[in-house]
């Protein structure tokens, strides 16, 4: 938990479990060679017994020469704007305080006081929820948190054991008594439920509670490093997007198919991991169920369904800007997320024989796995454009046109829709065209009236390779 020569924040209420925690680091702080700094939060709920505590501690770090920083947030304020309940609010607020301490300081860990009571608590709560391994993991002695540690000495010990020490070393410290107040869950498990299940059950019951939260984190980190393993060796990683093969994913076991999705939410999520229903609505859309061809996950990740692979994207994409550049002879163009090359260039009659191309289908073409299709070449007539510029662009609303070999025209969008070419891809999709009528859909058929003919006396060969990728 601590190295040598490192700057530690300990986080103090002013409660035995972090005055204890303050004393023991304080005691070892020369062994270690640690230099330490103690931050305090006030939390604005309490009124006059919060800003004893607030005293409280900043005396005892000034008696003892600590650095001491503290802060005043209104929780209930945040809690309602926010939409939280006060326990999680308080939570979040005070974890973001912690780690603006840390940085402004330079400490490389930050110390709270929880127990093995604590642990117990956490364990019972996250049952209650409905958590899975991970959470019924509970809290670790070491977790990363961005650039800091956060560290829990005292996780093992028993609050029976801090009291008994802070009696022994005449530590100080203040009674909170709102942890009386069984309208907050934790404080309704601590002094009901597990009171019962001794009672009833056990008087062993927090042990063996502490015990399981034990092995399950033990039985989670091996999953987890199982999955980080199997990212490595089945995604392809291309900038903010994560591509994973759906019949490799769905073989998986269901533990390590399900951490395998959080780990790679959450790389692209700046950590922000999803729950039990977003991996289950995932896993609907990679077994192709009805319904919705996406779906939204925390921290603005999108995942989506295409042509045999499940594609994680970071970032809501912004809408498409309209675009439209002459097709020259060579043009290199952005089309999110391709970087696409065009060649253009004229046949004279004779110069090609016979036409015959294998047949590609739309969506095969541009998703995962389309790589043997490229380039997309395709030969029109240059005789029906009448001296009209021929031009790469976008789609535009009311957009139609008759494919080679169908009787009557239709609807750009319905054939994006049929041939279920990705709703990410049809507003960038390029289109070879001459004003407002369409020639080519690049990956379909082109338009019936630029076909060649025997007729045909001059002929246009276009090309179409990616260049690159931007996400």
């Amino acid at each position: 938990m601590l190295a040598p020569g490192q700057k530690v924040l300990a986080a103090v209420s002013g409660g035995p479990d972090s005055m204890v925690l303050l004393h023991l680091l304080r005691e070892l702080a020369p062994h270690f060679k640690v230099r330490l700094h103690v931050a305090h939060l006030h939390h604005c709920l309490r009124g006059k017994d919060a800003d004893l505590d607030l005293i409280h501690v900043r005396d005892y770090c000034k008696k003892l020469k600590i650095p001491f920083i503290s802060k005043r947030i209104d929780v209930r304020e945040l809690a309602r704007r926010k939409r939280l309940s006060l326990e999680t609010a308080a939570r979040m607020a005070r974890y973001e305080f912690l780690s603006q301490c840390a940085r402004r300081e330079g400490a490389t860990a930050i110390a709270v006081g929880h127990t093995a009571d604590d642990q117990v608590e956490t364990f019972l709560m996250r049952l209650l929820r409905g958590a899975g391994g991970r959470g019924l993991g509970g809290m670790q002695p070491v977790r990363r948190a961005g650039e800091q540690m956060i560290i829990r000495p005292l996780l093992r010990t028993w609050r029976l054991e801090i009291l008994s020490l802070a009696k022994t070393h005449r530590v100080r410290y203040r009674i909170d008594r709102s942890n009386r107040d069984i309208s907050f869950l934790r404080n309704k498990v601590r002094h009901r439920l597990i009171a019962y299940l001794q009672k009833e059950y056990s008087p062993r019951i927090k042990e063996i509670l502490r015990r399981s939260a034990e092995i399950l984190a033990h039985e989670h980190a091996f999953v987890h490093d199982e999955a980080t393993g199997l990212i490595q060796r089945l995604a392809t990683v291309r900038g903010a997007r994560i591509v994973l093969p759906l019949h490799r994913l769905l073989a998986l076991p269901p533990a390590l198919r399900a951490e395998l999705l959080r780990i790679a939410t959450a790389k692209l999520g700046g950590g922000t991991s999803p729950g039990y229903s977003d991996i289950d609505a995932v896993l609907n859309l990679c077994k192709g169920h009805r319904g919705a061809k996406q779906h939204h996950l925390p921290g603005g990740v999108t995942a989506s369904r295409e042509y045999g692979t499940l594609i994680l994207s970071a970032g809501a994409k912004a809408k498409a800007e309209d675009y439209e550049f002459p097709l020259e002879e060579e043009l290199e163009l952005s089309c999110p997320p391709f970087i696409l090359r065009f060649r253009f260039s004229t046949l004279a009659k004779g110069t090609i024989r016979r036409l015959r191309k294998k047949p590609v289908k739309l969506a095969e073409a541009w998703c995962e796995g389309g790589a043997q299709c490229w380039p997309l070449l395709e030969h029109f007539s240059l005789d029906a454009l009448n001296g009209k510029r021929i031009v790469v662009r976008n789609r535009r609303p009311g957009d139609r046109y008759r494919p080679l070999g169908m009787r009557g025209t239709k609807k750009l969008k319905r054939i994006m829709i049929d041939e279920k070419l990705p709703l990410r891809l049809r507003a960038t999709m390029p289109l070879i065209a001459c004003g407002d009528e369409i020639i080519w859909l690049p990956g379909y058929r082109i338009a019936d009236r630029y076909r060649v003919a025997p007729s045909t006396q001059r002929i246009a060969q276009v090309s179409v390779e990616k260049a690159g990728e931007m996400w």
